[in-house]
């Protein structure tokens, strides 16, 4: 897509001296064709064999490299052919101010006269009688008033000046801030925002590990900081200061709690890592910007229809796929039963191969991620073959790292299988790969075919389901001192051998 043709969040302008004659119809030509805005400055001071350009460039990214940026599309936009020099450039604020909107609710007057809990009873929405007007601007009480007078019944709540009053809401004082340019204290859903939700968990994190006068004497920093941050979800002039400390307080408190319980839960269960849950939810967040980044104006966006089920469509492949090679690292090659000899619902296949997938699909959108940021700064626009080899070699060892990772939950399976045959226990299921502790007798011992020998008699192994003329079985006393699993397995004939439950915990095998 040109880059005039889309929606932009920035204009760009570039002077640009271009030698008279042919190379400068050349270089019009050339920008017209790549969809640049330009102009000739007449008026301007200039040599006889110099013309003044004023090229506009429309920018969607980050105001951060967008000078850059256009100076690069307009020397692009020439590819080479015409020599010019670049003079000023800088970036436009916006022609038309965004509308202002301001939202004013009518409430019911309570009868508790003018005390500071009256006053809090109205401004968090407790006395609305679910009625509205907007005005353009920031408005006043007495055009919300006059307002709301030219139309006293609308057929739902009649306006009753004695009964009824109006408020300003606080979900649009945002919008009341000025915007040219705006100030980056006010964008409370952006970076910064995320910034001091971020903090604010790993505050509440270290205050729950700490001892109980330290919270005592951390606590307060909370209400500190609700006081500064509810000033971007409120205007100190049109709001209660109570309103504005608890707007903050609903902010930092509640990400603060999340930290807090992060810690809490996770040394009430004895797990290590309390962090793990604060920290995917906030790369979860900067990878689903990021990808949003990547998407936008693309050739992808723009088929989205047509490409999500092809995109879907290879994970009925995928899933069983992965879910069989989980059930393989898990049975073959750490425990060495061939995998072949176990009888899996094709059900359990899917929901193996869960885990490796998501962890791959999860490292495919980090890559993706990756590319939205370089191409929302720019960056991908200067060197793109350099940035997109770069993130794609990235992404492949993420890829790989993930499909380890996934799979390494099928070899501590087979550890804990270990632990359990060793301890007397039937072994838990691996997503449809079950085994048994039995006790076995040779019906012919001088007949029976077993490698490698000889058949264990006197205590409990492990036995895979049966599904043809060979029986595997895996023994954990065999070849002890070794952490080789596949050592202690045995191949048997079905039809030599009786075998029978053993007791729970038992470590030996009585006689017959």
């Amino acid at each position: 897509m040109s880059p005039q043709t889309g929606d932009f969040t920035h204009r760009a302008v570039v002077m640009v001296r271009v030698p008279g004659g042919r190379e400068e119809d050349t270089a019009r030509e050339q920008w017209e064709r790549c969809g640049l805005l330009f102009s000739r400055v007449d008026h301007a001071q200039q040599d006889d064999a110099m013309a003044l350009y004023r090229v506009e460039v429309r920018l969607r990214g980050s105001r951060w490299g967008a000078l850059s940026e256009a100076e690069r599309r307009v020397m692009a936009a020439l590819a080479g052919r015409v020599t010019v020099h670049v003079g000023d450039a800088t970036l436009l604020e916006p022609e038309d101010a965004r509308t202002v909107v301001s939202t004013w609710h009518v409430y019911r007057k309570t009868g508790w006269g003018p005390s500071w809990a009256a006053r809090l009873w109205v401004q968090v929405g407790a006395a609305d009688v679910h009625r509205r007007v907007r005005l353009d601007g920031p408005g006043t009480r007495q055009e919300a008033l006059a307002a709301v007078r030219l139309r006293p019944d609308l057929g739902g709540v009649a306006f009753d000046e004695d009964l009824h009053d109006v408020r300003p809401g606080i979900a649009s004082a945002h919008a009341l801030r000025p915007r040219d340019p705006a100030p980056w204290h006010a964008r409370a859903l952006g970076l910064p925002g995320m910034a001091v939700g971020a903090t604010a968990m790993l505050f509440g994190w270290v205050l729950a590990a700490v001892g109980l006068w330290w919270q005592i004497a951390l606590a307060p920093l909370v209400p500190a900081a609700a006081w500064w941050v509810g000033s971007w979800f409120a205007d100190r002039e049109r709001h209660p200061r109570v309103i504005i400390w608890l707007c903050g307080l609903t902010f930092v408190g509640g990400a603060g709690l999340c930290g807090f319980i992060s810690r809490a839960i996770s040394t009430t269960l004895g797990s290590v890592g309390g962090l793990w849950p604060a920290g995917i939810v906030l790369c979860g967040l900067l990878v689903l910007r990021g990808c949003m980044y990547a998407l936008r104006q693309s050739w992808f966006s723009r088929n989205a229809v047509a490409l999500l089920p092809i995109a879907v469509l290879p994970l009925a492949w995928v899933l069983p796929w992965m879910g069989r090679l989980a059930q393989g690292v898990y049975l073959t090659v750490c425990l060495g039963v061939p995998l072949s000899t176990a009888n899996v619902d094709p059900l359990w296949m899917y929901l193996a191969g869960v885990k490796p997938a998501g962890l791959c699909i999860a490292a495919a959108l980090c890559g993706l991620a990756a590319l939205g940021w370089a191409r929302h700064f720019y960056w991908i626009t200067g060197s793109k073959s350099y940035c997109i080899v770069i993130v794609s070699t990235l992404t492949t060892l993420m890829m790989l790292m993930a499909l380890i990772l996934g799979l390494s939950s099928a070899a501590e399976a087979a550890d804990h299988t270990a632990t359990q045959a060793a301890a007397g226990h039937d072994p838990s299921p691996f997503f449809g790969i079950s085994a048994r502790r039995v006790c076995v007798s040779p019906l012919d011992e001088a007949k029976t075919a077993v490698q490698p020998g000889p058949v264990p008699t006197g205590h409990p192994v492990l036995m895979f389901d049966v599904t043809g003329d060979e029986t595997w079985l895996w023994d954990p006393q065999r070849a002890r001192g070794t952490a080789d699993l596949t050592k202690k397995t045995l191949r048997v004939r079905t039809d030599q051998i009786a075998t029978r439950p053993a007791a729970r915990g038992a470590r030996t095998c009585p006689p017959l």
